[in-house]
């Protein structure tokens, strides 16, 4: 917790936290946020992309394996606890799929002949999709990437990526708690019954006169002093160094490590991604914060006191027609439904009565 050094801070820190995920999307649509942050007509995750919640997956199975939880073991253990009802559908599929994608050239004899001779392959792609539609309605699925797609890709990265390729070496922190023991030893979080926890805690901060939270999935400090502050990605995009050190949510990190005294103000820091891609091993990009410390701070500062304002002014102005639709932000909003109209947002909050709550 930020140590409270004046009563102002403490009294911004009693106030609603806000966040780099809130940032932005008021950054998109100052209209959404208000819709999803404060009216909570939606999920902030309604409408996006799956690939958001199988990054996820993934970020928890690395979690298991700083608490020595070895990759494939924590891949079961998490597509368990987010799939449990086509687990077992998942783990048969995945075993034919191997076979399926070995049988032959697509549309060839061979492979009709092995459809032919393994009619459960269909069966089960049948059943693991309506779980898809009815249990994980509110991901935007593509058409390449559906369930099964992402079963495969974390069950082939489990298998086959060396644990040294993605773990962050000297980690101290992994979602906020502690990883190790004073002498040395993997704090074990992940066994037994206490497997199916969350395990994160969040920093607190006061960026732009504004309460933040935040939490890197990583954070640790070599033998030389360096500190290190990473997240871990599995979009196809990468960003470049300079692209990172421009990078808000590893600025809005910086900054709350060193208010909660993880990181001095001298103190060598780098800030990336652990990039994982389909069919690659991972990558690690870095860059040195201290090249871009007085354009970006000051910036994200002024960005959080800006979003600080209009919560307190009700400033929320919608972008919807704005733009052409090819650059619109609404076409996967999950509020776009109720954004033209006061009165119609008042008729969906009846409808949808949820409270959506922010982890990170």
């Amino acid at each position: 917790m930020l140590c409270v050094s004046d009563e102002r801070t403490s009294a911004i820190l009693k106030e609603r936290p806000l966040s780099v995920s809130q940032l932005r999307t008021f950054d998109r649509c100052p209209r959404a946020y208000e819709l999803q942050y404060l009216t909570r007509l939606g999920t902030p995750v309604l409408g996006m992309g799956a690939s958001v919640w199988f990054g996820k997956v993934i970020q928890h199975i690395i979690q298991r394996a700083y608490h020595a939880v070895p990759f494939i073991e924590g891949h079961d253990r998490v597509w368990q606890q987010e799939c449990g009802l086509v687990f077992e559908d998942l783990r048969d599929w995945f075993q034919l799929d191997v076979e399926y994608r070995k049988s032959g050239p697509v549309n060839s004899n061979a492979r009709r002949d092995w459809n032919e001779a393994h009619r459960e392959y269909t069966q089960l792609i049948a059943r693991i999709e309506a779980f898809q539609r009815e249990c994980l309605s509110e991901w935007h699925w593509s058409e390449k990437y559906p369930l099964t797609a992402y079963y495969r890709w974390s069950a082939s990265f489990a298998m086959s990526t060396p644990v040294n390729q993605v773990v962050l070496p000297h980690a101290t922190l992994v979602e906020g708690l502690p990883v190790r023991w004073p002498h040395g030893e993997a704090i074990r979080r992940f066994d037994g019954e206490d497997d199916g926890q969350e395990h994160y805690q969040l920093l607190h901060g006061v960026i732009g006169g504004a309460h933040v939270v935040g939490v890197p999935d990583q954070f640790g400090v070599d033998p030389d002093g360096t500190a290190w502050i990473s997240d871990n990605k599995v979009t196809a995009s990468q960003l470049s160094p300079d692209e990172l050190g421009e990078d808000c949510q590893l600025a809005a990190y910086y900054i709350l490590l060193r208010q909660n005294a993880w990181i001095t103000a001298d103190q060598p820091t780098r800030v990336g991604h652990c990039y994982i891609k389909e069919k690659e091993l991972p990558r690690h990009v870095w860059s040195n914060i201290a090249r871009y410390e007085s354009s970006v701070l000051p910036q994200l500062h002024d960005q959080f006191a800006q979003l600080k304002a209009a919560v307190a002014h009700g400033t929320f102005l919608r972008v919807r027609g704005i733009q052409p639709s090819a650059f619109s932000p609404c076409k996967f909003c999950g509020v776009r439904y109720a954004c033209l109209s006061p009165q119609q947002a008042s008729v969906s909050s009846q409808l949808d009565d949820g409270a959506f709550g922010e982890k990170r």
